[in-house]
C-alpha cells in the first residue's frame, strides 16, 4: 500500500481524519459563548441609561473587565475556526488557501491584541487611547 491515501472514491473526496477535532473545538467555543452572550446582551441592557461615567465604572469593574476580554477572544477564536472551514471548502489552490488561512490568522491576532490592549486600559483607568492619538 502507497503511503498516500486516495483523496477521491469514485468523485467523493474522503475524510483526511482530521475534522473531528475541529469540529469539536467549534462546539465548544460556540457553548462558551452562549453564557458569554447572555452576559453582554444583559450589560449592553444595564449601560444604556448609565451615561459615560456609569460606562467608565462598568470597564473598571475587574468581572466585567475579564468577561469582556474572555468574550472577545473566544469570539476570535470561533471567527477564526468559522472562515478556516470556509477558505478549506471553497478555495482549491494550496498556495491560496495557505495564504488566506495564515492572513485570517493574522488578523484574528491584531484584533485580539488590540482589543485586549483597550480593555486593560479602560480597565486600569487610562484614556482609550494613547497620548498623540486622536482629536
Amino acid at each position: 500500500m502507497s503511503l498516500q491515501t486516495k483523496s477521491y472514491i469514485k468523485g467523493v473526496k474522503v475524510s483526511e481524519r482530521h475534522g473531528a477535532g475541529e469540529w469539536l473545538q467549534e462546539r465548544l467555543s460556540s457553548l462558551i459563548l452562549v453564557p458569554l452572550t447572555v452576559w453582554g446582551l444583559w450589560s449592553g441592557w444595564v449601560l444604556s441609561g448609565a451615561g459615560y461615567d456609569g460606562a467608565l465604572a462598568w470597564f473598571r469593574s475587574p468581572v466585567n473587565a475579564i468577561l469582556l476580554a474572555t468574550t472577545l477572544l473566544v469570539t476570535l477564536w470561533h471567527m477564526n475556526m468559522g472562515l478556516k472551514v470556509i477558505v478549506d471548502d471553497y478555495i482549491h489552490k494550496p498556495m491560496s488557501r495557505n495564504a488566506l488561512v495564515g492572513l485570517i490568522g493574522l488578523l484574528c491576532v491584531v484584533l485580539a491584541a488590540a482589543g485586549v490592549f483597550f480593555i486593560v486600559r479602560l480597565a486600569l483607568g487610562s484614556a482609550p487611547l494613547p497620548a498623540g492619538f486622536g482629536a
